[in-house]
């Protein structure tokens, strides 16, 4: 007896094609599931559910990868349009948020209040020594800090409202705007030192 088989014309898929259910119609997903039935071993019945549930997770990783492309590519566009609105910054002093301050490298240094606050006590800290204290009123908004008698070196500076550390007060320092540039993706002010600033860092614009 002879048997002819025919065989069929191979499918060509495109390129970007991935594995998921959005790509199966229902006569595909039939015969799956019909070859599925007819192969498996009796005593160990192959998990249907777990075919399919990695089908969608391959749709879902299809899903991801399209969206972080669509993302990037938005992600640039911003970058660009904040870049190009960032370069009326260049030349402008500005206030930085700064961690110490340091008497080595100079600088005018202010301290920013959310509010009034008569007397406050202004604390130098060089580790836990007090190296200066000093009694002051803070009005809402810039603040210049008096740094007369520190000696050289980098000091903490805290604020003390009736006794009470005040961590809503800010230190902060004056500089100016070099440039303005996108690395790696993120936006960075060159100040006149050649160091880079992240603009999250700047807290107080306009008139000093």
């Amino acid at each position: 007896m002879e048997v002819n088989f025919k065989a069929q014309d191979p499918k060509v898929l495109p390129p970007d094609y991935t594995p998921g259910v959005d790509n199966l119609t229902s006569e595909d997903f039939l015969k799956i599931y019909m070859e599925t039935l007819r192969y498996q071993d009796p005593f160990e019945a192959q998990d249907l559910s777990k075919m399919l549930d990695d089908m969608v997770k391959l749709n879902q990783v299809k899903f991801f990868n399209d969206m972080r492309s669509f993302t990037e590519g938005l992600k640039a566009l911003f970058n660009q349009s904040t870049l190009i609105s960032s370069l009326s910054l260049v030349g402008k002093d500005v206030i930085f948020s700064t961690e110490e301050v340091n008497t080595v490298n100079g600088g005018q240094y202010y301290l920013l209040s959310p509010e009034d606050v008569s007397q406050a006590t202004v604390k130098f800290f060089d580790g836990d020594q007090v190296v200066k204290e000093i009694n002051m009123d803070l009005k809402k908004g810039l603040n210049e800090l008096n740094l007369d008698g520190l000696p050289k070196g980098q000091f903490k500076v805290k604020v003390f409202k009736e006794g009470l550390e005040d961590p809503s007060v800010q230190l902060g320092i004056k500089d100016t705007i070099r440039a303005a540039a996108v690395m790696n993706g993120q936006l960075l002010f060159e100040l006149l030192d050649g160091s880079m600033i992240d603009p999250s860092k700047i807290i107080y614009l306009g008139g000093v």
